[in-house]
């Protein structure tokens, strides 16, 4: 258990070389109902791939309105033809300063520093 912590703990923090994801989501597509859409779309994938620990998707808000979507690099081995159809990019880990779970196991913040 504890190499498995470890391992999880080293990939959410980038020392394991994987992309996190990102899609930014303007005013006008939260207001379409588009964030409501890839929660759901993403709550299938999760549930189909057997509910992964490191597999979860994280929102932070804009100022806008609009909303950044974050999905953890596991994803890009469960739900790869989402990301893709989604037009989500690679990138950095973002903080958790201001993210919210919106799928995903809660202790899933535990491995991630601030």
């Amino acid at each position: 258990m504890l190499n498995l912590n470890l391992n999880l703990n080293l990939f959410l923090m980038g020392g394991m070389r994987m992309d996190w994801y990102h899609l930014r989501l303007g005013a006008d597509r939260v207001a379409a109902g588009e964030l409501v859409s890839h929660k759901e779309a993403f709550e299938a994938a999760f549930t189909a791939a057997g509910g992964p620990r490191a597999m979860a998707l994280f929102q932070r808000g804009g100022a806008d309105g609009g909303a950044d979507l974050f999905f953890t690099p596991e994803c890009g081995s469960y739900a790869a033809l989402l990301l893709e159809r989604s037009g989500a990019a690679p990138c950095e880990r973002p903080s958790l300063v201001g993210l919210q779970l919106l799928v995903g196991h809660n202790e899933i913040t535990y491995y991630m520093p601030p």
